[in-house]
């Protein structure tokens, strides 16, 4: 290779690569321009919160929370006068139930719905309730049941237990924060709802206006 070749060579080889310089610096400068008109546009979003109640509403009965839940209660009859033994009626159930809690969202008025300057949509929720509880017949029995020797059992005694158990089975179910555990899954069911109609944020507040985000 001549003198002249190699010089050649070496003048397109530097060429090259001040075109590869040029080219790398044009991109980052067209990159750093587009970040920079992103940083500074300003960004407007809108929600017909209308639309937002209702199609909220239109989830009506929300049910978030179960619970089963095991109950043994007695019934007794007694006298004052007369011994169990002789008259006396006592009959102890073991008895298991469901309840189901959540929120009623027909009860969502439109002003339980609003959006913020800022975008993010805040909901005030009906408060949480029982909606269902039942007894599961199948798995409810008498285990212990005693008659006084000089009267007959009282045949509708199981019955008024059953409805005595149902009861503290609803009772025990809010005791272990079922009502509590309804709230929460139903702003997270909610909350999921909106993003999905395309919420950027939502927040949920109570009564006393304090709020949790989503």
């Amino acid at each position: 290779m001549t003198r002249r070749q190699t010089v050649a060579l070496l003048a397109s080889v530097g060429l090259v690569i001040l075109l590869g310089i040029a080219a790398a610096a044009w991109y980052v400068a067209h990159r750093l321009e587009q970040i920079a008109t992103t940083a500074v546009t300003r960004k407007e979003e809108m929600a017909d919160i209308g639309s937002l109640v209702t199609r909220v509403r239109d989830l009506n009965r929300l049910e978030t929370a179960t619970m089963r839940v095991a109950s043994i209660s007695t019934v007794t009859q007694t006298y004052d006068l007369i011994p169990n033994a002789l008259a006396g009626d006592e009959l102890t159930l073991y008895s298991t139930g469901d309840v189901i809690a959540g929120v009623d969202l027909s009860l969502l008025k439109p002003g339980d719905v609003h959006r913020e300057p800022g975008g993010t949509i805040v909901v005030r929720l009906p408060p949480p309730q029982l909606l269902v509880s039942r007894l599961d017949n199948r798995a409810s029995h008498v285990i212990q049941r005693r008659t006084g020797v000089f009267r007959r059992a009282d045949i509708g005694m199981e019955g008024r237990a059953r409805q005595y158990a149902e009861q503290n089975i609803r009772n025990e179910a809010i005791r272990r924060g079922i009502l509590q555990l309804a709230q929460q899954n139903a702003e997270g069911r909610v909350a999921e709802l909106l993003h999905t109609l395309g919420a950027a944020k939502v927040r949920f507040d109570d009564v006393k206006g304090n709020g949790v985000a989503r």
